[in-house]
């Protein structure tokens, strides 16, 4: 799988370059001369997060932080879906064994993203419900596009529940009273609201989305990286030993939780309802 991934041009007019990485299918990556990279999600239709996505997901950015040209990430959507959440093909009807190496995956993007050496800034384009928002919450400056679509944690409409984990970015982001309504009753905010409640940083026009969060991660890496890496590493050090240690429990109660007949009835109600629209 590993070969020369031949980056694509930024778009600001940089020559093509080439970086060893790996070949992505769902993953579009830019290299920009500011010392940060441009991580696309491509998965057609909406970025729903499968096995697949997930894993490409983990590698590159394992990769990118072993380049030294490498500083920060911007990741975004080559669609108007900035992600659509969680695949729920992996949890309808699912083959125990695919659908424990699903969440692992899942909860090493967490890790990995909210734990990352690199500056991690998330340009969101369009809706960014349930998994979506696993990525934006792991980011460490959050920029959306105004605009009709939404963002937030809706697990509990389906009768799931958000994980733990989750359910704690969100909890760090809003504090903890707002973030116990808006999970309980599956708020989905709109820009402004989601501003308004610390979920985002900044609501910008679209046309202005990728250029203004451009901006912002220069801003950033004016900062030393030596002070800046160390006080990320302490703020977040608790919450990412928590997760390590509790990952099998969170998968526990993950699959109990799914394979339950009433949520796999209500997962099966709720595909067939997206079908239609």
């Amino acid at each position: 799988m590993i070969s020369s991934l031949i980056l694509k041009r930024a778009s600001h007019g940089l020559s093509f370059c080439r970086r060893s990485l790996s070949t992505f299918k769902m993953l579009d990556i830019e290299e920009t001369d500011k010392g940060y990279y441009i991580m696309n999600l491509n998965r057609k239709p909406v970025n729903s997060l499968n096995y697949e996505l997930l894993s490409e997901m983990n590698i590159a950015v394992k990769e990118l932080e072993q380049d030294k040209k490498c500083r920060g990430l911007i990741i975004s959507s080559k669609f108007p879906v900035f992600s659509a959440g969680l695949d729920l093909f992996e949890m309808y009807d699912p083959k125990l064994e695919r659908m424990e190496m699903f969440w692992k995956e899942l909860q090493d993007m967490k890790i990995n993203y909210f734990g990352s050496s690199l500056l991690m800034m998330a340009a969101i384009n369009g809706a960014c419900p349930a998994g979506g928002c696993a990525i934006a919450f792991s980011c460490d400056y959050r920029i959306i596009a105004d605009g009709k679509h939404t963002m937030g944690l809706n697990e509990t409409k389906i009768g799931l529940a958000a994980p733990y984990w989750l359910a704690e970015s969100m909890k760090l982001l809003t504090g903890h009273r707002e973030a116990e309504r808006l999970l309980a009753l599956s708020i989905l905010m709109k820009p402004q609201e989601a501003l308004e409640k610390g979920c985002v940083d900044e609501v910008v026009a679209p046309d202005q989305l990728l250029d203004r969060t451009k901006e912002v991660m220069e801003e950033w890496l004016e900062i030393p990286d030596i002070g800046r890496i160390q006080t990320k590493k302490q703020l977040r050090k608790y919450f990412l030993e928590e997760l390590h240690e509790r990952r099998d429990e969170d998968l526990e109660s993950f699959v109990k939780g799914v394979t339950n007949p009433a949520l796999q009835k209500m997962l099966g109600f709720y595909i067939q309802s997206l079908k239609k629209k």
